[in-house]
């Protein structure tokens, strides 16, 4: 097949990628009242362009790139102005604020504090709102002291006084960016709110379609519960089922991602699929194929269990392009499975310009990307054997393909790698099915107890089985890879190797070989910058962690992060990994007490022969050095005594810097007296943490 003749054949593909570059260019856009009133000019007359050439070159073919120019062009200002007006308003500084807001979504965190999901409507603030009706606030409330003062639900009136903070780097180097994470998800700001500061109002319920949405989800799970349901089997398939990941044990979640089994709690193509030849399989019965009848239950059924589960874009990419093979085979016609992926990211992109952003977009589109390309490569291997081997070759090439597509994008994101992902494939996902067709006739047949609590035991043994599994896989040698982290520029090369690859398959033109072959060479040159980078890195970094000691260390591409003992796994990785997992090859943990000396807390960490002085719960005036020593920086941690000043006047430095597990009355008690010093002063507390070099 020649290329131009495979291009014809995936035009969506081609408007998809027009209208996210749009989107993209969104992210460098301030002001964008400012903006509108010349892009809407532009748009029209991109409009009017294109209309007068494709009417009047239309049969000269050497003017037709004007036409499409035009068009292209159009699309991409077209996602321009389309993620302007519907991405939130932006808050750069934080306000306080009181008032009401309507409650759009609730959740309850494994800690126990209550997130909301807010739309304002009457506010008094410290600083000047506008456009209001843009605006989305998340609110996490801590939680009650009654267990018998219910928490809000959708539709509800509260009232609350908060400090809202907006879109601000990261405290830590290479930290997730929270305020930019929920700034993409359509939420403008965030803040913390003390229980005494939240009240609902009126109990009112969420109106319209979502709200009949989220009211049947929440009736479900009663249904669930009601016929013994209950724990982590309960919280399993809430998030299988209904989208529902709100209710999972950190412990569980932890269980699937290591196991690699985590896209079967992320209600995804797979669960539409199976819904999809379950209904037609029922249908089949009744309807016959070609039936406009059956076409339209069929994609009806499928747009109310997307909006059923929340309305995620896998399951809306699922719906579209199982909505177009349904139309095709009603009319006998073939689609191409890549301009099918196109017609889905045009449509999301157009619905919700934000999804571009989203990691579920993404990764959906790219697995299925990864399955139609490598999948055909893996079954040749196989197609001649018996049907068992078909059978587990399947399975096999299809996880694979999509752990292949998936691949670079989650080592750049997530910095690991589920090493047991194709096992749990053949152990957890044939139970997958079972579990969603009991679920449903347990709904269905839930006034015929006899038969629902058989159905219910079924059930509840399946899921059951499927924790004990991912437990298991979670419990294995290796199980979960950590710190394989890959640059951006990496990722780049590694997708345009695959497309590469997938022309070069399509088309066995020798130029897509010979470019395959370039960009491997270039990947290995990348790589090996990247590696050599990391082996002269050094760093010593003070981390900001609520009120605890991390401390981090790298030499030669060595990372060391030091913490208290009662600084968790979780805490560690959210605050650390993003920098360690850039900036070495790997990373090793020790605590304090191992590292203190023996005269008391205090210890010298050096780094490019550049010593600094930490010092935790310590009297100043019980140390003494041999002459004057000279320190890079010295590290207030814990509770200081003696005086403070007198101490540095004794040593040579040129920092100081306090760490925010130093106890606040403690850095107020010296305060006054160490900003008159002739040093540089860094508190991690207000400036973030601290990095040297």
């Amino acid at each position: 097949m020649k290329l131009k003749d495979l291009a014809r054949r995936i035009p969506f593909l081609f408007f998809a990628f027009a209208l996210g570059t749009g989107i993209w260019l969104a992210r460098f856009v301030g002001d964008e009242s400012y903006l509108f009133l010349r892009i809407l000019p532009i748009l029209v007359v991109l409009i009017s362009f294109f209309l007068l050439f494709s009417l009047r070159f239309s049969g000269r073919y050497r003017n037709r790139w004007i036409s499409g120019g035009c068009f292209y062009l159009m699309l991409i200002f077209t996602g321009l102005f389309m993620a302007l007006i519907n991405r939130p308003s932006r808050i750069n500084n934080g306000f306080n604020v009181k008032g009401t807001a309507r409650v759009v979504e609730a959740d309850v965190t494994t800690s126990g504090y209550h997130n909301y999901t807010v739309k304002p409507l009457d506010l008094k603030a410290d600083s000047l709102l506008s456009e209001r009706s843009k605006m989305i606030w998340r609110l996490i409330v801590e939680p009650a002291d009654s267990m018998l003062q219910p928490p809000a639900k959708p539709g509800n009136i509260v009232e609350f006084a908060v400090f809202i903070s907006g879109h601000k780097k990261p405290s830590n180097p290479g930290a997730f960016d929270y305020g930019e994470y929920l700034f993409r998800q359509g939420i403008s700001g965030w803040g913390f709110v003390e229980r005494e500061d939240f009240k609902i109002l009126r109990k009112s319920p969420l109106q319209g379609l979502i709200g009949r949405m989220s009211h049947l989800r929440l009736k479900t799970i009663e249904i669930y519960r009601r016929h013994g349901i209950s724990g982590e089997e309960l919280q399993v398939l809430s998030a299988l089922t209904l989208g529902v990941r709100s209710m999972l044990d950190d412990e569980i979640k932890d269980w699937f991602i290591h196991s690699g089994a985590v896209h079967v709690l992320a209600v995804s193509g797979l669960h539409t699929g199976i819904i999809f030849l379950l209904i037609n399989w029922l249908l089949n019965m009744f309807l016959p194929e070609r039936s406009s009848i059956r076409v339209i239950i069929v994609i009806g059924v499928l747009i109310f269990y997307a909006l059923l589960t929340g309305g995620a874009p896998s399951v809306f990419r699922a719906v579209v392009m199982l909505s177009v093979i349904q139309i095709g085979n009603y009319s006998q016609r073939s689609s191409n499975i890549y301009n099918l992926l196109g017609v889905s990211a045009f449509l999301i992109l157009l619905i919700h310009p934000m999804s571009l952003f989203h990691m579920g977009f993404l990764l959906s589109h790219l697995a299925v990307a990864g399955i139609v390309t490598f999948y055909p490569v893996f079954a040749k291997l196989y197609s001649s054997r018996n049907i068992f081997i078909r059978w587990g070759g399947d399975l096999a090439a299809v996880s694979l393909s999509a752990q292949l597509g998936t691949l670079p994008l989650s080592l750049f994101t997530f910095r690991a790698f589920p090493s047991w992902f194709l096992l749990s494939n053949f152990l957890v996902l044939p139970m997958v099915a079972p579990i969603l067709v009991l679920a449903k006739c347990l709904v269905i047949f839930s006034e015929f107890r006899f038969l629902s609590l058989m159905i219910a035991g079924i059930l509840n043994d399946l899921l059951r089985f499927m924790l004990e599994v991912v437990e298991w896989l979670d419990s294995l040698p290796w199980s979960y890879v950590q710190g394989l982290w890959i640059n951006e520029s990496t990722v780049w090369i590694l997708y345009a190797l695959m497309v590469l690859l997938m022309l070069w398959f399509h088309t066995r033109m020798r130029l897509m070989l010979k470019g395959t072959l370039f960009l491997f060479l270039l990947l290995m040159i990348v790589l090996h910058l990247d590696y050599w980078r990391k082996s002269r890195t050094d760093r010593f970094v003070i981390f900001d962690v609520k009120r605890e000691r991390v401390i981090g260390l790298i030499e030669s591409g060595q990372g060391l992060v030091i913490a208290d003992t009662t600084v968790s796994n979780r805490s560690l990785d959210f605050a650390c990994s993003g920098f360690f997992s850039g900036n070495s090859f790997n990373l090793k943990r020790k605590v304090f007490s191992e590292c203190w000396s023996k005269k008391g807390e205090a210890m010298i960490c050096s780094v490019r022969e550049s010593p600094f002085l930490v010092l935790g719960d310590v009297d100043v005036d019980q140390m003494r050095f041999s002459g004057i020593p000279r320190f890079e920086g010295v590290v207030f941690s814990g509770d200081l005594k003696g005086d403070v000043p007198g101490f540095l006047s004794q040593i040579m430095t040129e920092r100081l810097i306090v760490a925010k597990s130093c106890p606040p009355w403690c850095i107020k008690k010296f305060r006054k007296e160490i900003e008159g010093l002739s040093m540089e002063l860094h508190f991690v507390a207000e400036d973030g943490a601290f990095v040297y070099p």
